[in-house]
């Protein structure tokens, strides 16, 4: 899979502020692949964040940080992100969009990697306003 460097950039730059949920990723791919973008290719888009090592894979928790990585191998959160677990339908069982963005089958947190790559990004010239994707809507 190739993600464009202005697409990878608006996804660490969102998830250097909170962790992202199927939802975020979702919103974000389809501003630049369009709305009706797959829900299996945000799912491969997730894959290749994590494979890269950019952010870690884990769901809400009740811990003391409010997340928590799950320590399974990549093959196995992506089954969970697909079909569900306890924290969520999966995208495949999902009903639709609206289903699709409130999801909290798993939550992405940047790793210290993505921080880096990010700060990398900025040093290039990138920024929010520089990387809107061009099916961004308009729409308030």
């Amino acid at each position: 899979m190739i993600v464009q460097r202005e697409l990878e950039f608006r996804i660490l730059y969102d998830l250097d502020d909170d962790w992202m949920s199927f939802g975020g990723f979702l919103a974000i791919v389809a501003e630049f692949r369009g709305m009706d973008t797959p829900p299996d290719e945000v799912a491969e888009t997730i894959r290749w964040f994590a494979e890269t090592g950019l952010v870690a894979l884990g769901a809400l928790s009740d811990n003391e940080y409010g997340w928590e990585a799950w320590n399974v191998g990549l093959d196995e959160a992506m089954k969970r992100i697909a079909n569900g677990s306890t924290s969520g339908r999966g995208y495949k069982q999902a009903a639709g969009v609206a289903e699709l963005m409130t999801t909290e089958v798993f939550r992405a947190n940047i790793t210290e990697k993505g921080g880096c790559r990010l700060a990398e990004l900025e040093k290039q010239g990138l920024t929010y306003w520089t990387t809107l994707g061009p099916f961004r809507s308009t729409r308030g």
